[in-house]
């Protein structure tokens, strides 16, 4: 039941935004139960709501439909006015835009027969990394390798499994029908049977949809590529999908440009259950928690057998705990990304090398030759091309390092210099495709991977000693190139764990530099990377599995994650022979589907969750279940690898114990995490692991129980707050080529002692210390972790254990971290001096703004003497504050009641994960200098 997650609430409660599993609330909160929602950008005024009676009660289905009429009934007798935006059918719920924040208001105090609801949020287009080819010939074939290596090609030619009569559903872009290797036409007897096309071209997240039945892709692309790489069957070219004979259905949330919102995602997700569809693939997804609506369908879906598979993210270059919902969903399938082993590319030939480089559009340079200069005489400088470039430039190609200033910065600082075209080198593992902002850059750029850099690095001044200077060549047709980081992760690929500690990612599959369908109208074919392009491989090969076990849902999506991550194949790191890559990174391994569907050995739990030290299991024991489906009995052997730990904080922290809390809250030690953690390998930072049954006998269709001890590495103490991490391996006699193995990892320090609050010198901070019923203050701070619950009161300047309450737009659950670098991404809160009667009140909008619109700001950094950086600091521009009269929201400045004049401070509190909700010691608290009320 889709209600499981939900709380049970009477009618005479008042309604609950809510997407989290347990309810606890405070004494101060015993009359009204505490709003809470996912923080993100949200849509105004809008939310999907739940009622009192799921639609799978006793009563009938046209009675709860006539309750929900009489819902409306109820609005209307209120004059509450409103516009449905969709109502759902597997629950009992509908999404609607109120007209005015008052109407949401007066909903908010008026309402009956409602258990909860949540805003609506917006969901931003998948981010992709675009590499345009027209390649059409017998190169074609060099690009699907990876078919070997993950079972693909033996499903096809030993059991002859092609995904027939699967159902696979695509929620995405929609789906260019009308090409070849999709079947070239849309309805029943066609590949693509099923869709809808929830939205229509000029949706863009931000204005009305206008829905039709026709999900045709012609002007995006995204779900044409991801539908190819399911099921593409294209005679001509040879090129065929995972699942070249499963039946498609495609459901389009995204426009020709923009994003979409949840409320549309979930609908389409119950279209796709409607329509039968046997796993749906969502490759997208944005910052969450495993409580968002949308991972809570996820799952709730996957109960009834429709499995999900989702995007783990492309966030790898922001650190630890950025795995994405919805794939964050505890039953859906997360996927992380490997590179492919051959790319096709656009190239440049510099003397006898050849180099690929890929460009933001997907298009080869205009530039057909001209000489190639690096920037700097040193190799991967710092702040490389940051400032104005001292070389000469004139009529050349620049090649520059990544890092330390945004890619435009680059591109322009040597367009000015006359530069004709700029390449940005990776200072990582993997390719790179830079992206630029605004209309100033007018000139070529593109990007190539660090090896291939160091390579021109090296040729090029061991030329230059011959004082010849060398040209770059660009060729017009793409070439089939290794790529260097093929098997490993993807630079892209987001770090886990969950925000919670939950095993995210799950499984690991191809998605950088994947050739697939595109729109007939933008070029047939195209090359992308991406999870998004990862998910959809994990996608086919559960219809596979599917068509393999007898089709028509006959597996569960239980059985079928046990048999995914049960044989994933652990990988190593980059550049090494015998490190493995953390399971925060890499899940249960590269996927398998072979040993997936042929192995008759199962193990339970699939995943091993060690949490944090203070929750993990008594003695650090742990039970796994062998389930030996074979007609004889087997015996197994029960072994252990490790993986490299990962430190995902600077080392000058060592453990979370040395983090310094003041007694007046208002300063502690800044941490944030490393935007590339640090991998350990010394047999100090690993996990140590103790085998009681090193051999275990299994009887025929039977099952036998084995403990492991998986304690916390012997340095934990003294090491940066980490997630340590390997597998368990159980291998059956004589059968070695075929292994389980079941992930683990745990986080070396106590989870709740994590800084989720960025405090330092100059954050968080007010601006206008005077406050009057025309001029609000401005709160700004950042989030440094994920925090479960952030809370914002006003509180008596001279006895802050005094509360007046929560200040409007100041109570929120499950925000997500801020970029500490970025000088946009900050919460922005105005204050008029007034507070919300209840916290339903002051989450009535949008808790916080990121990117505020009405100032500007910047950061900069002080420096001793010396030139030591001190910290960093942001800067506003006051003449620019906002006002009563250019809020976009005056509703905010009357709700509740005003505060009589007076001295108050701001209180923030930010609850640290694992924390307990009614204890302030698991908070982070700041309260901020005293502001005069007038």
């Amino acid at each position: 039941m889709f209600n499981y997650f939900f709380f049970t609430l009477t009618t005479s409660i008042h309604i609950l935004l809510v997407t989290t599993i347990r309810l606890v609330h405070s004494k101060e909160q015993q009359e009204h139960y505490p709003l809470q929602s996912q923080i993100g950008n949200t849509i105004p005024n809008s939310y999907v709501i739940e009622f009192d009676r799921p639609i799978n009660h006793f009563a009938s289905k046209r009675h709860l439909l006539n309750k929900r009429s009489l819902f409306y009934e109820q609005l209307k007798y209120y004059n509450i006015s409103y516009d449905i935006r969709h109502e759902y059918e597997l629950i009992n719920a509908v999404s609607l835009t109120f007209k005015t924040p008052k109407d949401a208001s007066n909903f908010f105090d008026k309402a009956l027969g409602v258990k909860k609801a949540w805003p609506v949020a917006t969901v931003t287009k998948p981010k992709v990394f675009h590499a345009v080819s027209e390649e059409k010939d017998t190169k074609i074939s060099s690009l699907f390798e990876f078919y070997n290596q993950t079972g693909i090609n033996q499903i096809r030619n030993e059991l002859g499994i092609t995904g027939r009569g699967v159902k696979v559903g695509i929620i995405d872009t929609g789906v260019d029908y009308t090409h070849p290797a999709l079947g070239g036409c849309f309805g029943p007897n066609c590949r693509v049977a099923y869709g809808y096309d929830f939205v229509g071209n000029e949706y863009n997240g931000g204005n009305l949809p206008v829905p039709d039945n026709d999900p045709n892709d012609s002007c995006n692309g995204h779900g044409t590529h991801v539908a190819g790489i399911i099921g593409a069957n294209d005679t001509i070219m040879g090129f065929k999908g995972i699942a070249p004979d499963a039946i498609l259905g495609a459901y389009r949330i995204f426009g020709c440009t923009g994003g979409s919102s949840d409320d549309i995602i979930m609908k389409a997700m119950e279209k796709a259950y409607q329509d039968g569809m046997d796993v749906i693939n969502l490759s997208l997804g944005d910052i969450g928690w495993p409580e968002s609506p949308v991972s809570l369908l996820a799952d709730e879906l996957a109960t009834k057998g429709m499995l999900v598979c989702a995007a783990a993210g492309n966030d790898g270059e922001k650190g630890m705990f950025e795995v994405g919902a919805p794939s964050l969903g505890h039953h859906a399938l997360s996927i992380a990304s490997v590179d492919n082993k051959k790319m096709l590319s656009h190239t440049m030939n510099v003397g006898k090398l050849t180099i690929g480089y890929t460009t933001e559009g997907g298009t080869s340079f205009n530039v057909t030759s001209a000489p190639i200069i690096f920037a700097s005489d040193y190799f991967e400088p710092d702040s490389d091309g940051c400032g104005p470039l001292s070389i000469d430039a004139f009529n050349k190609v620049v090649i520059i390092s990544r890092g330390d200033c945004t890619f435009t910065q680059k591109i322009i600082n040597a367009q000015n210099a006359g530069a004709v075209a700029v390449i940005v080198y990776n200072n990582q593992p993997g390719t790179l495709t830079p992206s630029v902002s605004g209309e100033d850059v007018r000139i070529d750029y593109g990007g190539i991977s660090k090896d291939d850099a160091y390579r021109l690095y090296r040729y090029l001044n061991h030329k230059a000693s011959a004082n010849s200077e060398m040209k770059a060549n660009f060729q017009k047709e793409d070439q089939s190139l290794a790529v260097p980081t093929a098997g490993y992760i993807s630079s892209f690929s987001s770090w886990g764990l969950g925000p919670d500690l939950s095993m995210k990612p799950d499984l690991s599959a191809p998605g950088g530099h994947i050739y697939s369908t595109f729109p007939v109208a933008l070029g047939s074919y195209s090359t992308l990377s991406g999870t998004s392009m990862a998910s959809p491989f994990v996608a086919g090969i559960v219809a596979l599995l599917q068509e393999a076990k007898g089709g028509n849902r006959a597996i569960s999506a239980t059985e079928i994650r046990t048999m995914l991550i049960n044989n994933g194949h652990p990988f190593k790191m980059y550049n090494s022979t015998e490190e493995f890559e953390s399971v925060a990174r890499q899940g249960s391994g590269l996927i398998d589907a072979y040993h997936a569907i042929t192995s008759d050995t199962h193990v339970f739990p699939e995943q091993l969750r060690l949490n944090d030290i203070q929750h993990s299991a008594k003695d650090f024991k742990y039970s796994l279940t062998i389930r030996n489906n074979g007609r004889l009995a087997a015996e197994y052997t029960i072994a252990h690898i490790t993986a490299a730990t990962a430190q995902g904080f600077p080392s000058n922290t060592m453990s979370l114990s040395s983090v310094v809390k003041y007694e007046d809250h208002n300063t502690s030690q800044a941490l944030y995490p490393l935007k590339t953690p640090i991998l350990l390998t010394e047999k100090g930072a690993k996990a140590i692991v103790e085998i009681y049954n090193p051999s275990i006998q299994v009887v025929a269709n039977g099952e036998a129980n084995i403990t492991v001890r998986i304690a916390p590495p012997d340095d934990h103490l003294k090491m940066a707050p980490s997630i340590y991490s390997g597998f368990i391996t159980i291998t059956k006699k004589n059968e070695r080529d075929d292994v389980k193995y079941i992930p683990y990892a745990g986080f070396t320090s106590n989870f709740k002692d994590l800084p989720v609050l960025y405090m330092n010198a100059t954050m968080p901070r007010i601006l206008m210390q005077r406050v009057t019923a025309f001029t609000p203050t401005v709160l700004l701070f950042q989030i440094a972790e994920a925090s479960p619950l952030v809370m914002i009161s006003a509180v008596n300047a001279d006895n802050t254990s005094q509360t007046y309450g929560y200040i409007p737009g100041g109570y929120a659950a499950f925000v997500g971290r801020s970029n500490i670098e970025d000088h946009r991404d900050i919460f922005a809160i105005t204050w008029f001096g007034n507070v919300a009667n209840t916290p339903e009140q002051a989450s009535l909008r949008p808790f916080l703004q990121r990117q505020p619109k009405t100032f500007y700001s910047k950061r900069v950094l002080n420096t001793t003497d010396t030139g030591d950086i001190l910290d960093g600091d942001i800067i506003i521009d006051e003449s620019s504050l906002p006002t009563l009269e250019d809020m976009d929201d005056l509703h905010m400045a009357r709700v509740g009641k005003r505060l009589p004049a007076g001295n108050y401070k701001l209180k923030i509190a930010a609850l640290r994960p694992f924390g307990d909700r009614d204890n302030e010691q698991d908070y982070d608290i700041w309260y901020s200098p005293n502001i005069i009320l007038e």
